[in-house]
């Protein structure tokens, strides 16, 4: 009787797990069927939500059906295909965690496309975002350094104006003192001439002496009046003097906070200052630096922006993230510590966030091959030469320093490069291009290179004076 109940429960209990297996394949079924139903409609987003209840429920299971899997798979990768071109990432987070939970999805090729295209979309959304405050930066130090600059000029113009008053004042002073001493001197000499006259009156044979006392009399007013008015002209000499040695300390302050103000809103230069390290020929070689109108500065300004947008598209296509960046910031530095003027460094600067621009005329292939053949290398080293159509914004005044960054910034000491231009021959920005890319590509990472420390590549560089500026490899060490 026992043995019969024991195979009653049996019966029972599989009678009751085929129903739940046939409610939940049943279940599935809908849920594929509704999925489907959304997908044809392009409804990605439900179809989504969707095919995952169904994934859910499969689990249970030895193996997910493939064709809950296959449905799967063309929802998420049209899905997917959405976001890149919506930018509609609030299902992305929820995508690649489920593609963790069934990696057979994450496998498909399509899948994995378009997960490192929204990647990578999200990568230039965030660079975008910081290079927007770093010109917001920027443009905010350049108010307040208008506004530093009009409030500086408005207390010289108030000290200069102080100042003219007190020599207004010590002038009238010396003058009513030397009016006063005058006039005491006429009286008592008046006295005495009437004294005089009165006398020789009296002895018309005395009459030549008279005209002698006369002649003495005026010679000594002069004298008196000679002296008073060179003291008075000394006191106002020392005045204007001291006026003008606290206005030239004004102006070296002003000066010295538009230098450290000008580019801090785009890169920290650690507050290296205008001290020259160098060989005075490289500042004896460098743009005029007169000073700079409204104007100017806008056109500058403006100049740095469109450069570095340009340069975020060169590091784009080169596949070399922030080397426009890091590689101009050096240049800068190593301007300025070899003693160029700030105006020279700052087109230095912007030249060599673009020095690379004939890379965007290039082949995207030939740009991605790993193994270049003998004819593939000579193509590539044709991009020096096809910089021109990418520079059309930079003003011609400034334009021989941008095609000397771009046409010869591989050249070598020893004549080996592209040109072939030995030494001196080489313009001072494409050798500090050259030295700050070389440094630059030792220290970042690179699947065929091995990464350096600052130290080594440093040595690396004084290796080989063959190919670099030995002064500027000892500068870029300083400035580290």
């Amino acid at each position: 009787m026992l043995q019969n109940k024991k195979y009653l429960m049996g019966i029972l209990c599989f009678f009751i797990a085929g129903l739940i297996f046939a409610q939940t394949s049943s279940l599935v079924t809908r849920y594929l069927q509704k999925a489907d139903d959304q997908y044809t409609n392009m409804q990605y987003e439900e179809a989504f939500k969707t095919i995952n209840a169904a994934l859910k429920l499969s689990e249970n299971k030895d193996e997910i059906p493939g064709n809950v899997y296959l449905l799967a798979t063309q929802i998420y990768t049209k899905l997917l295909e959405k976001m890149t071109k919506t930018k509609d990432f609030t299902l992305f987070n929820d995508v690649t965690m489920n593609l963790q939970t069934y990696p057979k999805i994450a496998e498909d090729p399509q899948v994995q496309k378009y997960v490192k295209q929204i990647l990578q979309i999200q990568s230039d959304i965030k660079e975008a975002a910081r290079d927007a405050e770093t010109r917001k930066t920027m443009e905010s130090i350049a108010d307040k350094q208008q506004a530093q600059n009009k409030e500086i000029m408005e207390s010289i113009a108030a000290t200069q104006q102080a100042g003219n008053e007190e020599m207004k004042e010590a002038i009238r002073q010396g003058l009513e003192s030397a009016g006063e001493k005058t006039a005491d001197a006429v009286r008592e000499v008046s006295e005495t001439t009437n004294n005089t006259i009165k006398e020789l009156s009296e002895n018309s044979h005395k009459t030549i002496w008279i005209i002698v006392i006369l002649g003495s009399v005026g010679f000594i007013v002069f004298l008196i009046l000679v002296m008073v008015g060179i003291r008075a002209s000394s006191r106002a000499t020392r005045m204007q003097a001291e006026q003008l040695d606290s206005t030239l300390k004004l102006i070296a302050g002003m000066q010295q906070t538009n230098n450290q103000l000008l580019l801090g809103g785009v890169t920290d230069f650690g507050g290296m200052g205008l001290k020259s390290a160098g060989s005075s020929r490289w500042g004896m070689d460098a743009l005029p630096a007169p000073e700079i109108n409204d104007d100017e500065k806008a056109e500058l300004k403006q100049l740095v922006i469109d450069c570095e947008k340009l340069g975020s598209e060169i590091d784009a296509v080169t596949r070399r993230k922030n080397n426009s960046k890091n590689v101009s910031e050096l240049v800068y530095k190593l301007a300025m510590r070899l003693g160029l003027d700030q105006n020279s460094s700052m087109i230095y600067f912007a030249a060599a966030m673009v020095y690379d621009a004939g890379f965007l005329a290039v082949p995207e292939e030939l740009l991605e091959a790993e193994n270049l053949t003998d004819e593939q290398r000579k193509q590539l080293k044709e991009h020096v030469k096809l910089y021109e159509q990418y520079l059309g914004f930079v003003p011609r005044k400034y334009w021989q320093i941008f095609k000397d960054a771009a046409m010869y910034h591989h050249e070598n000491n020893d004549g080996s490069g592209y040109y072939a231009l030995m030494g001196p021959d080489i313009p001072h920005i494409a050798r500090l291009i050259h030295v700050a890319e070389s440094y630059n590509s030792l220290i970042s990472r690179r699947n065929y290179k091995q990464i350096m420390d600052k130290e080594t590549a440093i040595k690396e560089l004084l290796s080989k004076p063959n190919l670099y500026d030995a002064d500027v490899v000892k500068t870029l060490d300083s400035i580290l």
